[in-house]
């Protein structure tokens, strides 16, 4: 009888374990970001520069006179339409580059038509309802943004001419990415950005990438976590490591003239495909 007794204690106490750890990792999925990503949040959102995307609540409630399901149906159409309003409150503030914000794109007509049309066909996560309210969530990605102002931005910068093949020879080595550790200075994260050596020279920005990349992922992924960082599959398995030198003119991050040489002088020319990682708080 005690050892029957033992038995049941010991696969009751083995349950309770199992229920508070399923119970924990659940909680994590649904509330917890990646400790290593480098995320902005606000009352009715967030912004997550790693994973590239905006994401925001909506709230709805029954309008009066109506119950039942006419009721829950006005109120999931009233959450989306706050949902939208937050995520085109949020994406007015994001950075396009170190001087302009998405707000000050939205001035121009064609911007703006574009953003209001992403806005309506944004990306429906997962609805609530209490029996009185409705509460929806939705996100926006941030290359779709970059897609939306690339040709404002590439419009107002010179056409970046071919440098000459003997002053960039092939022979630094093949390297598949950039990592870029900007821990010590005030990064702010932006869709566009140029890096530049310590003399000016540009070395990436958006005419180095090929637009279905940038399309699919954005010119660069942000991590607050160097060692996390270099592992990453995005500019895995033999990146250039290097720590920033200073923030230039206009936001621009100058890095080392060696890293940039290397940059340069890799056989694989890992700029087409955006395989940049910058590190930032």
């Amino acid at each position: 009888m005690k050892h029957m007794t033992k038995c049941f204690l010991t696969i009751l106490l083995c349950g309770i374990a199992f229920s508070m750890i399923a119970g924990t990792r659940c909680g994590a999925a649904q509330n917890d970001t990646d400790p290593n990503a480098v995320v902005v949040k606000k009352e009715h959102g967030l912004l997550d520069w790693t994973q590239n995307y905006i994401e925001a609540i909506g709230v709805g409630v029954v309008p009066s006179g109506t119950s039942g399901a006419q009721g829950k149906a006005l109120a999931r159409r009233g959450a989306i339409v706050d949902l939208q309003r937050n995520l085109l409150e949020f994406l007015s503030g994001v950075q396009v580059d170190g001087r302009t914000t998405m707000n000050d794109f939205m001035a121009e007509d064609r911007v703006r038509t574009e953003v209001h049309g992403m806005i309506r066909n944004i990306e429906l996560l997962e609805g609530e309802w209490d029996g009185e309210s409705y509460t929806m969530s939705g996100r926006v990605k941030l290359p779709q943004l970059l897609v939306v102002v690339a040709p404002s931005i590439e419009a107002k910068v010179p056409k970046r001419a071919a440098a000459p093949a003997a002053s960039a020879p092939k022979t630094s080595g093949r390297f598949t990415g950039l990592v870029i550790d900007a821990r010590h200075l005030s990064i702010v994260p932006s869709l566009s950005f140029r890096i530049v050596d310590e003399g000016g020279s540009e070395a990436y920005s958006l005419s180095f990438a090929d637009p279905k990349f940038y399309q699919q992922s954005g010119l660069a992924t942000y991590y607050n976590n160097l060692e996390y960082a270099k592992g990453e599959i995005r500019v895995a398995t033999n990146p250039i490591v290097t720590k920033a030198v200073r923030i230039g003119n206009g936001g621009d991050i100058v890095i080392p003239n060696s890293a940039a040489s290397r940059m340069r002088g890799s056989s694989y020319d890992f700029r087409k495909e955006c395989k940049v990682i910058i590190v930032c708080k």
